[in-house]
């Protein structure tokens, strides 16, 4: 990973996708391996939500989590931090995972509103159909 910020969208999941590579930027194997990865809020100095990678192709570091709109829609703020950790399942050893070249831990999470599920349907809307009137041209 890189340390840019990251953008997740209230109202939906959002699926991350995970690349986990070395200094020389060639994939890590991961086998074995189990990947954490935490939101931190700075402000309340608390872990909001954890979650497991799941791995694609484990041997190349690919792997993804979902953070679920449940998850977004109860968050406050619009800036969290991410951390990600290994762990070893046989000695439950745990160590961060460097995001950048500088051994930077967090990387940066904006929480942004976007997708809005609860609101009533528009007038002229059926449950068949959605006609929107796109003036003259």
């Amino acid at each position: 990973m890189y340390a840019k910020p990251v953008k997740v969208f209230k109202g939906i999941d959002n699926p991350i996708q995970v690349r986990v590579r070395n200094q020389d930027q060639r994939n890590v194997n991961m086998l074995g391996k189990i990947m954490q990865v935490d939101i931190q809020d700075p402000l309340n100095q608390l872990t909001a939500y954890s979650s497991i990678v799941t791995w694609a192709d484990q041997t190349k570091g690919f792997g993804q989590f979902v953070i679920t709109r449940e998850m977004l829609d109860s968050l406050d703020q619009r800036q969290y931090k991410l951390t990600f950790r290994t762990v070893d399942p046989d000695s439950l050893a745990e160590r961060p995972m460097f995001v950048d070249d500088n051994y930077g831990v967090p990387l940066d999470l904006i929480v942004l509103p976007a997708y809005y599920s609860d609101m009533p349907p528009q007038e002229g809307e059926t449950d068949d159909f959605l006609t929107i009137d796109g003036g003259n041209i």
